[in-house]
C-alpha cells in the first residue's frame, strides 16, 4: 500500500500585511519609513514623538533610535498617529 505524502499548507504572502487597529506597517517591519520631496518637504511615517523643535533643528523619536533635520523655516505642517510632515528648506537629515 502507498503512503500519503503530506503536501504542507501553503503560507498567505499576504499575512505579512495584515494590519489590525493598534498595528501598523511600520510596526511590523521596525522602522520608519521616509519620503523625501526636494529640499522642500519630508513625511516621515513611524514618528513616536518630538523631541526638540525650532525653525533650524527639528529631533525627531522614531524606532531604534531619532532623526534630526536641518535646514532653515522649518515648521511641523502635519503630524497626526504616526505621520509628520515637515516643510522648510532642508539641508541635512541625519539618524543617530
Amino acid at each position: 500500500m502507498a503512503k500519503k505524502l503530506k503536501i504542507p499548507k501553503k503560507r498567505s504572502k499576504w499575512r505579512l500585511f495584515k494590519l489590525s487597529a493598534d498595528n501598523t506597517n511600520t510596526e511590523i517591519l521596525g522602522s520608519a519609513h521616509l519620503e523625501i520631496f526636494g529640499n522642500s518637504k519630508i513625511s516621515i511615517d513611524g514618528c513616536l514623538g518630538v523631541y526638540e523643535y525650532n525653525d533650524t533643528y527639528i529631533k525627531l523619536r522614531i524606532y531604534k533610535g531619532s532623526v534630526i533635520i536641518c535646514g532653515s523655516g522649518l515648521n511641523i505642517a502635519f503630524f497626526e498617529d504616526r505621520l509628520i510632515t515637515i516643510c522648510g528648506k532642508i539641508s541635512d537629515v541625519e539618524f543617530v
